[in-house]
């Protein structure tokens, strides 16, 4: 069992494994070094330190002694901070990692570039390198946004990303972080949880042979009690999941988020394990009829489109149409690292699919696998290195509003069943509605009358500009178009905004939505939500 050159390409996002290369094919990037990575989040929360993740890989294999991490912070292209770290530790792990916690004297606002070395002995050789030791990577610092405020909640909303790939996710060319270091790291960048969506076809792999599958699902079951344990510490969310490739109404093989399902479900299509061995194992009904009633499903970056090389040779397809019919899908996930045609393709088949009368919600990811500061992946194997500031962990966010204070997986879910949720990477857009009397009505909810009083509210801060458009929707399913029902552009406040209006008419079916669009000079930020549904029964 051989696995395909071309595999590196179906996982968008990974840190590099530079240690395997195929016989006869000589690699630019191998080295008898284990993989040493260092990374920070690409944004930190007001009051928190910066946290400097120092990732090795492969130690067990080529033993290393980390001796010393020096770290520098440039502020407008001066030095404000020097810092220097005393390790002196033998690794000899297949998988080892330590944050470092830096704290800054002088804390500027704004981004700052964070240059680390990292001091290791190896084979009797003392070497220094700059932010990893790949071979032929830019080995440049680290841009990191510090922020004055937190992320826009309104006193509601807690953020996450709910595409993630870990290090269950390895083989010979990529692997992800450990759970435990993603977590710390998502709880300075501001998150409160996230969702670990490794693929069906790295879940079902031996754990000592990532060639062989393990009919024992021992990797399934150490992420899912991984998960437990972490969870146990109340304080943060780490929803179990697998990124499941199945087959499309034409058979051909296509990316499923599967959150909750206790119960593994395969999937080795397009994982290229061997060759011609492209058909997938179930299709997107057959997986849907069999979920779990806790588990949600939601389609994968549907309106990605995949490679000519993919579609060619593991049978990679898109979601369509057809795929989207059965009542059992919850959502989604359009959002997937970045602002692009992808996005806004998604974003149409969603409005398409609300006004046929699908209650379908929109969620966020970014199909990170590691990368908090910039994406590194193997080009062409095993010649090219690519490094870009797309796809990263956190960027693209899921938010959930809470009805409560309590912090749990289930209630999580539940709001996220319920389509009590956003998508933002910057600000923050909510809206609920009364009758005039006690009821009120929110994203989520199904409301039954004719007319509807909505409070509008949004919130910014000067990392996401300043409030630019807001636009209110309205969806009506009889007549199968969408409307805008209210926009403002003038704003009083810069960051801040809070408005009622009465709406005399509703459709009799139909649904409310909105978008927020914010900015700085040169950047542009947005949020949407899930709508509130109209069902009147007049």
């Amino acid at each position: 069992m051989m696995m395909l050159p071309f595999n590196y390409s179906m996982i968008p996002v990974l840190y590099a494994e530079t240690h395997y290369s195929f016989k006869g094919v000589y690699s630019r990037l191998k080295k008898n070094e284990p993989e040493i990575i260092l990374d920070v989040p690409f944004r930190i929360e007001p009051d928190q330190p910066v946290p400097i993740l120092l990732l090795c890989k492969d130690a067990d294999i080529f033993p290393v002694l980390l001796k010393h991490l020096s770290i520098k912070v440039f502020h407008q292209n001066e030095i404000i901070s020097t810092h220097a770290v005393i390790i002196n530790t033998l690794v000899t792990q297949r998988f080892w990692f330590q944050i470092f916690d830096i704290e800054l004297k002088s804390r500027p606002i704004g981004e700052v570039l964070i240059d680390a070395t990292i001091e290791i002995e190896i084979n009797g050789y003392v070497k220094q390198y700059s932010n990893d030791n790949y071979r032929i990577s830019s080995h440049k610092p680290f841009a990191v946004y510090l922020a004055e405020q937190s992320l826009p909640d309104l006193n509601r909303v807690v953020w996450g990303d709910l595409h993630y790939h870990s290090n269950y996710t390895r083989d010979q060319v990529e692997f992800g972080a450990p759970l435990p270091a993603t977590m710390q790291l998502a709880k300075r960048l501001g998150l409160k949880f996230f969702a670990v969506t490794d693929h069906s076809y790295d879940l079902d792999d031996d754990e000592k042979d990532m060639l062989k599958n393990d009919p024992e699902l021992k990797k399934w079951q150490n992420m899912q009690a991984e998960v437990e344990s972490l969870n146990a510490n109340h304080d943060f969310v780490i929803i179990p999941g697998e990124e499941v490739s199945a087959g499309n109404h034409r058979g051909k093989n296509v990316h499923f988020l599967i959150l909750n399902n206790k119960k593994f479900i395969p999937g080795k299509g397009d994982g290229a394990e061997k060759w011609f061995h492209t058909k997938p194992d179930l299709s997107i009904t057959e997986i849907l009829q069999n979920l779990e009633s806790s588990a949600l499903a939601f389609a994968g970056h549907p309106e990605i489109q995949p490679p000519f090389l993919q579609k060619l040779l593991v049978r990679r397809g898109k979601w369509a149409a057809n795929d989207y019919v059965h009542e059992r899908l919850n959502g989604l996930q359009i959002w997937n690292g970045k602002n692009d045609d992808f996005f806004q393709q998604g974003l149409s088949q969603w409005r398409k699919q609300l006004l046929s009368g699908r209650k379908l919600i929109i969620i966020a990811g970014n199909d990170a696998h590691g990368n908090f500061n910039r994406f590194r992946q193997i080009g062409f194997p095993f010649f090219t290195f690519r490094e870009t500031d797309w796809e990263i962990f956190g960027k693209m966010r899921t938010g959930v509003i809470r009805d409560h204070e309590e912090l749990s997986s289930s209630s999580l879910l539940e709001c996220l069943r319920q389509g009590r949720c956003v998508i933002s990477d910057g600000p923050l857009l909510l809206f609920y509605g009364s009758t005039g009397v006690s009821n009120s009505f929110q994203i989520g909810d199904i409301y039954r009358s004719g007319r509807i009083d909505l409070t509008i509210q949004a919130q910014s801060t000067r990392e996401f500009g300043s409030l630019k458009k807001l636009s209110i929707y309205v969806g009506d399913i009889l007549k199968k178009e969408e409307y805008i029902l209210w926009e403002e552009q003038n704003f009083s406040f810069k960051f801040q905004y809070q408005k009622e209006i009465k709406i005399p008419s509703l459709p009799r079916i139909g649904y409310i939505r909105g978008e927020l669009h914010t900015g700085n000079v040169g950047q542009d930020y947005h949020c949407y939500t899930n709508p509130l549904w109209i069902e009147s029964e007049t």
